[in-house]
């Protein structure tokens, strides 16, 4: 894996002078965790904010790509969030990467094991995007390692570029 890029992130999941969730969190935990389709409907709304705001500009020819969920654990607040990246920014989101495998969830993992949770998962690139710029959705940022495989794995099927986004930062703990 290469080293860390530079991660857009909308808001984080915990205040930092406490353990207690920020708004953004309990909502995140509400659409990720409960399925809660009221939650991931503000979280999409807060997103098409940020970027109609400027918060996060992206190219209008860039493709926008979600991580896909484990197959045991579907997760549409990713995939509806970059729909709604694409929609705001005038580009079109595209399924190009898959996950063949069930993992455990990274954040029951200690950084350093993450890197081989994130390789058995299997993503594999399965759309052209060659000479594309992406930006790279994801729900939840730890430290980077999936957003940072994906993008690799991107990068080496061809794509111009890769930008890292996501809806919000946790931390351990």
């Amino acid at each position: 894996m290469t080293e860390s890029r530079p991660i857009d992130v909308l808001g984080t999941i915990w205040h930092t002078d406490r353990h207690e969730r920020t708004s953004l969190g309990c909502l995140v935990e509400a659409a990720k965790d409960r399925d809660d389709s009221t939650a991931r409907a503000r979280i999409v709304d807060e997103v098409h904010a940020w970027v109609a705001d400027g918060g996060l500009k992206v190219d209008p020819d860039a493709i926008v790509v979600g991580i896909p969920a484990s197959p045991d654990r579907p997760n549409l607040l990713v995939s509806a969030v970059a729909r709604a990246v694409a929609t705001a920014t005038g580009s079109v989101s595209v399924d190009a990467v898959v996950r063949h495998r069930v993992t455990e969830r990274l954040r029951d993992f200690d950084p350093t094991e993450r890197p081989a949770m994130v390789l058995g998962a299997d993503y594999e690139v399965v759309e052209d995007v060659g000479g594309r710029h992406v930006v790279l959705v994801d729900d939840v940022v730890l430290s980077g390692t999936t957003l940072d495989y994906v993008a690799d794995l991107l990068l080496a099927a061809g794509a111009a570029s890769v930008r890292p986004v996501a809806i919000a930062r946790s931390r351990r703990g």
